[in-house]
């Protein structure tokens, strides 16, 4: 039974290691963070779809300043009358052009929330670029985590390979009860099915990676998940990106309260044409002056509504602050306390865990200790390593929280 389970196992895995990507989207041939980060921030559509909208905001910077169209019009009067009016021989014919005149700043404001909004839409495609690369930071950990668990739990297939045909050699000498070559067998099943699913979960993990890079990726070395880096850098201030989106909206609502205001005055219409005298053959100058009479419409509703509207722009940046304040103290403490647990795991724990298995397999083969004590001994260094390989990734992951929180472009280690 122990061949076609593991065999099944791994056709699985194969099957879901089938390639997906075109020709055109080949594997980067560095494998380095960095790399993939690049690559991530080149072909990510979201990432595309929101510098997209920044760009398509500088439109409106462009035509918020523009000035209105003149109006060229053509009027005709006493014409197909009565009398003296009959036919065209009284008519008069005018040919004006008006230009409408904004008054109360209109177009100041225009440009100065176009601008706000042009301001807010970057940070959001830089919020964007900032959450892929988070993103990215914390499959790529996954992924050397994914590698770094099925290292282990083969070696402990391995182990538990090797104690299995200590046991059987012990039981045809008459040391170890039948029992115990059972006890092996069993152990045995359960490491193979372990390192089954975790070819499964390194397959699963780097899909992820290559769903948010774009293209294969390559084999990863898991020895670049012990690598913590730097320390903690210095605490970061208040205006970080999600607060500076925010901030440019209280900008952006506060200058369309200017807008509601100005479109409380009224424009005024100027125009000026010729008029032509079919009797006479004359003609003369026509101006003329258009003002709107604020009687019913003063622009109220607006005014009000863009008041509450950069109220609740305060409010929402007033708690992005608070939330940001108090996500970064949790987002440190959580970097600093995976940092101190992987240090003390490598350093210590593992490496007694590592020693007392050695010495009670050897033990085991001279008869000094039973087998439960090798099964125990076993166990427990396979759930020191997995608790390293656990503690590795939580730090990266946190690190990658951090730097994102803080605005962090370079991919800390």
């Amino acid at each position: 039974m122990r061949i076609p389970i593991l065999g099944l196992a791994t056709a699985l895995a194969v099957g879901l290691a089938i390639p997906i990507w075109p020709a055109w989207a080949s594997p980067p041939s560095d494998t380095s963070l960095t790399t993939l980060i690049a690559q991530a921030l080149a072909t990510n559509p979201r990432l595309k779809a929101a510098e997209a909208r920044a760009a398509a905001a500088q439109g409106d910077v462009m035509q918020a300043g523009v000035l209105p169209n003149p109006q060229v019009s053509l009027q005709t009067e006493n014409l197909a009358g009565s009398g003296p009016y009959r036919g065209t021989r009284a008519m008069e014919t005018t040919i004006g052009l008006n230009q409408l005149v904004e008054l109360g700043g209109k177009r100041g404001s225009r440009q100065a929330v176009a601008t706000a909004a042009g301001n807010r839409a970057r940070l959001d495609a830089d919020i964007v670029r900032l959450d892929l690369v988070r993103d990215v930071r914390v499959a790529h950990a996954a992924l050397l985590a994914a590698t770094a668990r099925r290292a282990i739990v083969e070696e402990q297939r391995g182990l538990a390979a090797e104690t299995a045909r200590a046991v059987a050699a012990r039981v045809r000498s008459g040391h170890d009860s039948a029992i115990q070559e059972d006890r092996a067998a069993t152990d045995l099943r359960q490491a193979e099915i372990g390192a089954a699913r975790a070819v499964r979960d390194e397959t699963a993990a780097r899909r992820s990676l290559e769903l948010l890079v774009g293209c294969p990726v390559p084999p990863l070395d898991p020895a670049a998940l012990s690598d913590l880096g730097a320390a903690l850098p210095v605490a970061a201030g208040g205006n970080t990106p999600d607060v500076a989106r925010w901030r440019a909206e209280v900008g952006r609502t506060r200058a369309a309260i200017a807008v509601e205001r100005a479109r409380a005055v009224p424009d005024v219409t100027v125009g000026a044409g010729v008029r032509r005298f079919n009797d006479g053959r004359d003609t003369a100058l026509v101006l003329g002056v258009t003002i709107p009479i604020p009687a019913f419409d003063t622009n109220r509703g607006g005014i009000h509504r863009a008041y509450q509207e950069s109220t609740e722009a305060e409010m929402e940046l007033d708690r992005a602050t608070r939330d940001q304040d108090t996500a970064l103290a949790i987002a440190r403490d959580r970097v600093a306390v995976a940092r101190t647990e992987a240090e003390t795991l490598a350093g210590q724990v593992v490496p007694g865990a590592e020693q007392a298995a050695a010495a009670t397999r050897e033990g085991y083969r001279q008869g000094k200790f039973p087998y439960l004590d090798v099964l125990d001994a076993q166990r427990t260094l396979l759930a020191t390593r997995l608790t390293l390989v656990a503690a590795y990734q939580d730090y990266h992951q946190s690190r990658a929280d951090l730097d994102r929180l803080t605005g962090a472009e370079e991919a800390q280690p």
